[in-house]
């Protein structure tokens, strides 16, 4: 016999059960399950779940453990920052005290009172953080002189449980980082971003006091001094350097992000800033485990190491170049000839390049100025044991592709897979394609893909009737998908196998989700 409940809901219309039902399954939901749908969201959205019934409303109090605070998410009062420091405050004070916070971020712009900073970071901190994130920036862009900065809390250098931390904002110090004894004592992820060297003794002070440190990122620009950064960490893997000319301070608007260029005040402020930046940054490395290296930027920096010979895997990817970084460049080169493999993006590298790259295995070049062409086969050359090569067609233009008169011995006896990227179809790419097939003898495959807007059927032909130096060589053609589309419109290869009589066999295979 159905209850009145049921009769009830047997006379309403189609759209009044459907709701019912849907309410009735919500509220059915286990805590595990709510509580699982929670931690996706960031604590501005879980705190909004308390509007869909009462069974949520104290819910996310007890879930939510991932806390990213933005300011940009308060977008429509964007120029009041006291609802957003009501808003954290709030949130932290009514979350589950006995769960630990996992990951803390907080990105303030227009920041006015460096307290309420403090007062956040040591919360987190004894909620056990682990990744601690934290970014602010004040109203002017006139430097730190105009602002008395931030002294980073010293609970955050004695907490056990902070495995990750990033940093960024041009007011911030560490004063009060103990000169000696065990700091971080589990801190393995490093994010260093600042915009003025304020603090130099502090800073060199904090890449010398994470014992267990294995990756480290320095973000900095060369402006008004020169930056030295002494880094010592015994277990450091992966370091990570971006230094650019100027800096750009980041702001919230209404629309969202937006940076801009911080000028100088004077010519004579100018002129100093113009004349500091012939003088490199400095690296002072001793990280005798040292795997991976990352070079970025606009500017390039001096890097002196006490032993290099760790290195496997090196990226030296710069946006400008001139006689200045080309000394630089080369004592670079020849502290990293060791590498196993190599990422190369500049406008010019061959008055840089060393003797050899004796243990080069794979090599990545991305060319977007005209004197690549120049340097492409030496650096060929001086790779003897390189197996696997990746060109990528940029910005490419002027002087012609001159195939030289001597062959790589790594093209004739090593080398074994080419993918050419953003191929276009020009005469140049379709030479450095031609001499490539050409002289490579033990090629297996080579994967040519060009970008969806551009049409190379012609290119293809041309492509596929030259010789080929190794008869067992496949080529496969490829669309370059946007990688937000590539998950639904996936894509076609078209893959050719050259047989000994110098015909080749077409297949075609569909890879998509």
């Amino acid at each position: 016999m159905k209850n009145s409940g049921d009769l009830k809901l047997a006379h309403e219309d189609p759209i009044s059960q459907l709701q019912a039902v849907e309410v009735d399954r919500i509220s059915a939901l286990p805590d595990e399950i709510l509580c699982h749908i929670l931690s996706f969201l960031i604590p501005l959205y879980s705190v909004r779940t308390t509007v869909l019934s009462k069974r949520w409303n104290n819910l996310w109090t007890g879930c939510i453990t991932d806390l990213d605070f933005n300011m940009y998410d308060f977008r429509s009062s964007w120029s009041n920052y006291r609802i957003f420091v009501r808003f954290v405050d709030r949130v932290l004070a009514l979350r589950d005290s006995s769960k630990d916070i996992t990951r803390f971020r907080v990105a303030w712009a227009c920041c006015e009172d460096f307290s309420i900073i403090d007062r956040w970071i040591q919360v987190a901190v004894k909620a056990n953080v682990v990744e601690l994130d934290v970014e602010f920036c004040v109203e002017c862009c006139d430097g730190p002189s105009y602002v008395c900065p931030f002294e980073m809390p010293r609970c955050v250098y004695t907490c056990k449980s902070l495995v990750t931390l990033k940093v960024k904002s041009d007011y911030l110090t560490y004063y009060s980082l103990p000169k000696t004894g065990c700091c971080f004592p589990n801190l393995k992820f490093l994010h260093y971003i600042s915009g003025y060297d304020s603090d130099r003794a502090s800073r060199e002070n904090l890449f010398r006091s994470c014992p267990v440190l294995e990756e480290l990122t320095v973000e900095a620009h060369h402006k008004k001094r020169v930056l030295n950064f002494n880094i010592s960490a015994p277990e450091l893997r992966t370091l990570t350097t971006i230094i650019t000319q100027e800096y750009y301070a980041t702001i919230f608007t209404q629309e969202g992000y937006e940076e801009y260029e911080c000028d100088s005040d004077s010519e004579e402020e100018a002129a100093e800033e113009e004349e500091s930046r012939k003088e490199p940054c400095n690296f002072f490395i001793n990280a005798p485990k040292l795997e991976n290296l990352c070079v970025k930027g606009e500017v390039m920096s001096k890097y002196i190491w006490e032993n290099s010979n760790s290195l496997v895997q090196a990226k030296v990817q710069l946006q400008e170049f001139n006689e200045t970084s080309a000394d630089l460049v080369a004592e670079l080169f020849d502290r990293i000839s060791s590498v196993r493999s190599m990422n190369i993006s500049a406008p010019d590298f061959k008055p840089c390049l060393p003797q050899a790259f004796s243990n080069l295995i794979k090599l990545e070049l991305v060319f977007y100025k005209q004197s690549c062409w120049k340097w492409l086969a030496e650096v060929l050359n001086i790779s003897p044991n390189l197996e696997s090569l990746v060109l990528e067609f940029a910005k490419i233009g002027g002087d012609s592709f001159q195939p030289p008169e001597f062959v790589p011995s790594c093209l004739s006896s090593q080398l074994k897979t080419i993918s050419i990227k953003g191929f276009k179809g020009t005469p140049n790419e379709i030479n450095v394609a031609k001499y490539l097939l050409s002289y490579g003898e033990v090629l297996y495959k080579v994967i040519v893909s060009s970008p969806s807007c551009f049409c190379i059927g012609d290119a293809e032909e041309k492509i596929l009737s030259f010789e080929k130096g190794s008869k067992i060589c496949q080529v496969e053609f490829m669309e370059e998908v946007d990688s937000e589309l590539s998950s639904e419109k996936g894509s076609e290869t078209r893959r050719f196998d050259f047989i000994e009589d110098g015909d080749f066999i077409e297949d075609y295979d569909s890879e998509s989700d």
